[in-house]
């Protein structure tokens, strides 16, 4: 992220994009960041995802910044494109944060991956059988635009920052769902 830019801060409400947010705030005076926040409700977890949505608005009026949410029904783009629930899940949060940071005129869309989510994708590439390209893992940056500051930081890390900071941050249930390829990696290996 350079000074002066825009940047969309994509905020599930979980730990990592909180700690995110919470940085790029804090930095946001020196850097001369202009900070809008970012929330897409997939429609999967009901009055949970619901309190979610909302936690993450008020975190943002909070703040004073300016807050964009949508919600979108994975479950039924999955069905309908025959893809994985991730999978729709991710290219959902994608466009929507694409068709943000158009409408917005945002230089960068960040992004809350840490170093725990680098192995655990790379992890999951490798028993799916990618290539060395995929084996890679997560880039820092894409097409200039996407970003993601917290790719050195460790869950951890992240954890002790929450609480130093004392943020408010939601716990999604479905990230210990052992259905999800994902959450079999983080639980199991």
């Amino acid at each position: 992220t350079v000074a002066g830019e825009t940047v969309i801060a994509a905020v599930s409400g979980g730990q990592d994009s909180v700690t995110l947010l919470d940085l790029l705030v804090r930095l946001s005076e020196e850097w001369r960041l202009t900070v809008h926040v970012a929330h897409l409700n997939h429609g999967l977890r009901g009055a949970e995802a619901d309190r979610d949505a909302l936690t993450v608005s008020k975190i943002a009026s909070n703040l004073g910044l300016q807050f964009y949410g949508d919600r979108t029904d994975v479950a039924e783009l999955a069905a309908r494109e025959r893809r994985s629930t991730e999978d729709a899940a991710r290219q959902a949060r994608l466009s929507f944060l694409e068709r943000v940071r158009l409408q917005t005129g945002a230089d960068r869309v960040a992004l809350g991956h840490t170093r725990s989510d680098q192995a655990e994708t790379v992890l999951m590439r490798l028993l799916r059988g990618s290539g060395t390209r995929g084996l890679a893992g997560i880039r820092p940056i894409r097409d200039r635009a996407w970003v993601r500051p917290l790719l050195d930081v460790s869950r951890t890390e992240v954890t002790r920052y929450v609480d130093w900071r004392d943020l408010h941050v939601c716990s999604d249930k479905s990230n210990t769902d052992p259905a999800y390829l994902r959450n079999r990696i983080r639980l199991d290996l």
